[in-house]
C-alpha cells in the first residue's frame, strides 16, 4: 500500500510540473545576443517575475524579453524589462 502512494504523489507532482510551460524567458544583452543559450528557461504565468528575478542576478545589465510558446508573440505584459544594477 505505502509503495501506491509514493507512485501516486510522484505522478501527481510530475503532472504538477509539466504543466503551464506555455512561456519563454530569456535575457539578452545590449545588442540583442541572447545571453541563456544553453539553457532554456519554460514558465507558466506565476513564474515569470521569479524567472526574470534569477535572470537579472546572472546578467545585472539584460534586457529580459518574455514569448508565449503556443503563439510566438512576445508579452508586452512582462516584456521586455531591463534589469538595473
Amino acid at each position: 500500500m505505502k509503495k501506491y502512494i509514493v507512485c501516486a504523489v510522484a505522478f501527481l507532482l510530475a503532472a504538477c510540473a509539466l504543466e503551464g510551460k506555455e512561456y519563454s524567458v530569456a535575457a539578452y544583452n545590449a545588442n540583442g545576443k541572447q545571453l541563456n543559450k544553453k539553457i532554456e528557461f519554460d514558465s507558466n504565468k506565476a513564474g515569470i517575475k521569479v524567472l526574470c528575478s534569477s535572470l537579472c542576478k546572472n546578467y545585472p545589465h539584460a534586457t529580459i524579453r518574455v514569448h508565449n510558446n503556443l503563439t510566438g508573440m512576445e508579452v508586452r505584459e512582462y516584456s521586455p524589462y531591463r534589469c538595473h544594477r
